[in-house]
C-alpha cells in the first residue's frame, strides 16, 4: 500500500496547488474564451465530465471525424491506458485491455472484462466491433470497474456508444470520401420531423479498401475488406410525459484477413523455418487459398422513458441483437510465399502451419428498468434498476495442425470442435448520492450497490485425431457477487473538485472452448477486482483550461489465466491461477491556447505484474509478463480553427505514443514501443445556397512507421507470426450539409 499513499500524497498536493492557481486568476479576464462544457452519462443520466468521479474520456461527434475513427478499434491512439488488437482468427473482433485488465481470447462462452454498450445495451460478443458504426454522437471510455452501474464483466471499464437520436429538426448530409489503397466511403444521415410528435432519423454508410499487403496467391489481399452499416431510429412524444425511442442498427463486414507473418524464430524446434522468418514488414505475401470472412450484427432496441415527476424519471431499455460470423485465417503466409507454395500438396488444407475456419452464431435479449430522480429537497440523488440478459450461441471450428502433419504426425493434424452455450444474469442495482447541509453542500458521498446471479452452460462436442474421436463434454458454471462501491467527493471551489472512491467488480466464470475435454466441463470462476482511486477535476484560468487527474491502485484476485496445453499447440486451458497488483495514473489536459488554437494531451502510467502465476501446479509468476499493459501511453494534439471569408479554416495535427508491451503472458509476443503522427486540413461551412460543404484532406500515420498490431508465440513450436500495423494513408473527405 504504500504506493497508494505516494500516489494519494502527491494527488493530494496537487489538487490544492490546482485550487491556488484558480483562485489567484479568478479575477482575470477570459476576454470571452472558455471551453465548451462536455456532458456525459457515464452515470446513467445526464451530467458534466466534470461531476463525474470517473477517469473518464469522451469524444463527440465532430472529434471523432477530425480524428477518423468510424469504429471501436479506432480510438485506441486517442486513449492512455486502453490497449486495443485485432483477434487472431478474426481482425473484426477486438481484444480490449484497460490499465492492463482484459481478455486476449474472445470465445462464446467466456465473457470480456471490458465492457461495450450501444446506447445502453450491453453487447455480449466482442464480434464485429471493427464494423462502422453509421450515426455516432459520442463515445465515452470509462477507465476502472463499473461494477456498480454497468455490472458483471467489466473488472476492466466500459466502452460506451452513444447514436444520435431524432429531433424536431429537418437535417441531410452526405459525406463522401477517397483516400490511397482502393479506399472509399459514402456516409448518408438524414433527420425528418414528421410531425410535432414523431420524428425519424436514418443513416447508411458504405466502405471498402485494398488492405495493404499483396496476396500473389488465390483469393482476396490480406486486410481486403468491404463494410456496410445502417441505422434507422424513430422518436414518439406520446405524451407531455412519455417518450418512445425505437432503434434498429445493422452491419456487415467482408474481406480477407490480415495477414500473420513468420517474423522471427525462437528456438532450436522452429530452425527450420528460418528461411522464411522476415522481421520487417512485408507488402507482399501469400497464401493457398484466402477464403473470405464475414460478420453481421444487428440489433433492435425500444426506450421508454417516462417523466412522472420533476422528482422521478423511470426509463425501461428492451432490446434484442443477433450476430452471425464466419471467419478464416491461414497464419502461414510467410512460410507459404518464401518457399514458392512447395508444402500444400502434402497436406489436406493447403496451409503450411494452421488455419481455422470457425462458425459463431449468437442471439441476445436484454432488459433494463431504470429508476433516476432525487429524494430530501435535492439533497440525495439516485439511480436504481433490475437488469436481466440472456444469450444463447453456437461455436464450431476447424483446425488444421499441419505444421504436426509435415512433421509427421498427420494422426493429431487437425481438430474439429462444436460448442452450444447459454448464459443468463440477473442483477438488481442503486447508486445514492447524498450531499448534506454541512460544509457549504460541497461534500457529496456516493453508495453504490448492485447484487448479480449468472449462469452459464455449455458442451462441447470435440473429434480429435488422436483417440478422442467423438468426444462430448458438457459443464455448469452459476455465481453471485455482490459489488458496492463508495466515493466521496469535494468541491474545493466551484471549477475543482476532487475525489476518493473504493470500488469493486467482477467477472462471471465460464468455459474455455479450446480447453481439452479433461478440463472443459470443470470451466472456471469468477475473478474479482477491488480498486482504489483519487482523482481531481479542475477548469483553471477562468475555465480556458480543464486539467482531470487521477492515480489508481488495484488488487486483481483469481485471475482467469489462458496457459497453453504442452502437447496440443492450439489447445489452451484457463485456470483461476493468478493475483495481480496494478497501480498507475492518468492525467487529461484540455487548453485554449488562444482564440483559435486548442491544446488536448492525455497521458497514463501503468505498473502491472503478477503476485501469483500457478502454471500447472508450479508458481512462475517471476516468468510471466501481465499481457497489453504499456507502461507509458499518451496522445497529444494541437487544433486550429479561423473563420476566413469562405468559411472556417481547420487544420490540426495529432500524436500517440505507446510503451512496448506484451501480447500474452509468456513475454515473447510483444509490440514494441511506437508512435503514430496523423494530421487533418480543410475547410468547413461553405455556403453554397441552402447548404454548406466541408472539404477535409487526412492522413493517419504520415511517418510510415512498421509496428506489430498482434503477435502469437507458438511456445514449443519455436517461431512467432506477426501482423503488422497499417502503414500511410491518406485522402480526402467531402460532405455536403443542407
Amino acid at each position: 500500500m504504500s504506493s497508494l499513499r505516494t500516489h494519494s500524497q502527491s494527488a493530494a498536493a496537487l489538487i490544492f496547488a490546482i485550487a491556488a492557481i484558480n483562485t489567484s486568476h479568478a479575477e482575470q479576464s477570459s476576454n470571452g474564451l472558455t471551453l465548451e462544457e462536455v456532458v456525459v452519462t457515464a452515470q446513467k443520466k445526464t451530467e458534466s465530465l466534470q461531476d463525474a468521479p470517473i477517469s473518464l474520456i469522451a469524444f463527440g461527434s465532430e472529434k471523432l471525424e477530425q480524428l477518423g475513427i468510424s469504429d471501436v478499434g479506432d480510438i485506441q491512439s486517442a486513449v492512455p491506458n486502453l490497449s486495443t488488437a485485432p483477434h487472431p482468427s478474426n481482425r473484426n473482433s477486438l481484444t480490449a485491455f484497460i490499465r492492463g485488465v482484459g481478455n486476449a481470447d474472445l470465445q462464446i462462452t467466456k465473457d470480456p472484462a471490458v465492457g461495450v454498450y450501444l446506447d445502453g445495451v450491453y453487447l455480449g460478443r466482442s464480434a464485429g466491433l471493427t464494423a462502422d458504426i453509421a450515426d455516432v454522437q459520442a463515445i465515452e471510455v470509462l477507465r476502472g470497474p463499473q461494477g456498480t452501474l454497468y455490472g458483471r464483466n467489466t473488472t476492466g471499464g466500459a466502452i460506451s456508444i452513444r447514436s444520435a437520436q431524432p429531433d424536431e429538426n429537418f437535417s441531410l448530409k452526405q459525406k463522401l470520401s477517397k483516400g490511397n489503397r482502393g479506399y472509399w466511403r459514402t456516409l448518408t444521415q438524414a433527420n425528418l420531423p414528421v410531425s410535432d410528435t414523431l420524428m425519424v432519423r436514418a443513416a447508411f454508410s458504405r466502405s471498402a479498401e485494398d488492405g495493404w499487403v499483396e496476396n500473389s496467391g488465390a483469393g482476396k489481399d490480406f486486410g481486403e475488406q468491404q463494410k456496410q452499416a445502417m441505422r434507422i431510429a424513430v422518436r414518439w412524444l406520446a405524451s407531455d410525459d412519455l417518450m418512445l425511442d425505437y432503434a434498429y442498427d445493422q452491419s456487415e463486414v467482408n474481406g480477407g484477413q490480415l495477414a500473420y507473418q513468420l517474423s522471427r524464430v525462437t528456438n532450436a524446434n522452429g530452425d527450420g523455418l528460418t528461411p522464411f522468418a522476415r522481421e520487417d514488414r512485408q507488402s507482399s505475401l501469400s497464401v493457398n487459398n484466402l477464403k473470405n470472412s464475414s460478420d453481421d450484427v444487428s440489433g433492435h432496441s425500444i426506450t421508454a422513458t417516462w417523466f412522472v415527476n420533476d422528482e422521478l424519471t423511470i426509463k425501461s431499455i428492451t432490446a434484442y441483437r443477433e450476430l452471425d460470423e464466419f471467419a478464416y485465417q491461414d497464419y502461414s503466409a510467410s512460410a507459404h510465399h518464401f518457399s514458392g507454395g512447395t508444402f500444400p500438396s502434402m497436406v489436406a488444407s493447403g496451409s503450411e502451419i494452421l488455419d481455422t475456419s470457425t462458425d459463431k452464431v449468437q442471439d441476445q435479449i436484454s432488459q433494463e428498468i431504470q429508476f433516476l430522480g432525487s429524494l430530501a429537497d435535492g439533497k440525495i440523488e439516485y439511480v436504481g434498476g433490475l437488469y436481466y440478459f440472456k444469450e444463447e450461441g453456437s461455436e464450431d471450428q476447424l483446425a488444421s495442425l499441419n505444421l504436426l502433419a509435415l512433421g509427421g504426425f498427420p494422426e493429431i493434424a487437425e481438430e474439429y470442435y462444436e460448442i452450444d452455450a447459454s448464459a443468463e444474469s440477473l442483477a438488481a442495482f442503486s447508486q445514492l448520492e447524498y450531499t448534506p447541509e454541512i460544509l457549504e453542500q460541497r461534500l457529496h458521498i456516493t453508495l453504490g450497490m448492485r447484487y448479480t446471479s449468472d449462469k452459464r452452460e455449455a458442451t462441447k462436442y470435440d473429434n480429435l485425431y488422436n483417440n478422442l474421436n467423438g468426444a462430448s463434454v458438457s459443464g455448469e458454471q452459476t455465481s453471485s457477487k455482490f459489488t458496492p462501491s463508495v466515493t466521496v467527493a469535494y468541491d474545493l471551489s466551484d471549477d475543482v473538485n476532487a475525489y476518493a472512491k473504493i470500488a469493486t467488480a467482477y467477472r462471471a466464470g465460464g468455459f474455455n472452448t479450446r480447453g481439452t475435454e479433461a478440463r472443459f466441463a470443470d470451466g472456471f470462476d469468477p475473478e474479482e477486482l477491488l480498486a482504489y482511486e483519487i482523482g481531481t477535476k479542475a477548469e483553471l484560468l477562468n475555465r480556458r483550461v480543464r486539467l482531470n487527474l487521477a492515480a489508481f491502485w488495484y488488487e486483481y484476485t483469481d485471475l482467469q489465466v489462458d496457459q497453453s496445453d504442452p502437447v496440443n499447440i492450439i489447445a489452451t486451458d484457463t485456470f483461476n491461477a493468478g493475483e495481480a497488483k496494478m497501480s498507475g495514473a492518468e492525467m487529461d489536459l484540455t487548453a485554449l491556447l488562444s482564440r483559435d488554437l486548442q491544446l488536448n494531451f492525455s497521458y497514463g502510467y501503468l505498473d502491472a505484474s503478477y503476485e501469483s502465476f500457478i502454471q500447472y501446479g508450479q508458481e512462475v509468476s517471476n516468468t510471466k509478463n501481465v499481457p497489453s499493459a504499456p507502461q507509458h501511453s499518451y496522445n497529444i494534439s494541437l487544433d486550429y480553427a479561423r473563420p476566413i471569408s469562405v468559411g472556417e479554416l481547420n487544420a490540426a495535427i495529432h500524436y500517440s505514443w505507446e510503451d512496448e508491451y506484451y501480447f500474452s503472458t509468456q513475454g515473447i509476443a510483444r509490440k514494441d514501443d511506437a508512435g503514430l503522427l496523423g494530421a487533418t486540413f480543410g475547410l468547413s461551412n461553405i455556403a453554397i445556397g441552402n447548404s454548406e460543404l466541408s472539404v477535409q484532406l487526412w492522413g493517419r500515420n504520415l511517418e510510415n512507421k512498421s509496428y506489430a498490431a498482434h503477435e502469437i508465440d507458438w511456445a514449443a513450436s519455436g517461431f512467432v507470426t506477426t501482423i503488422f500495423g497499417e502503414p500511410r494513408s491518406y485522402g480526402l473527405d467531402l460532405t455536403l450539409s443542407f
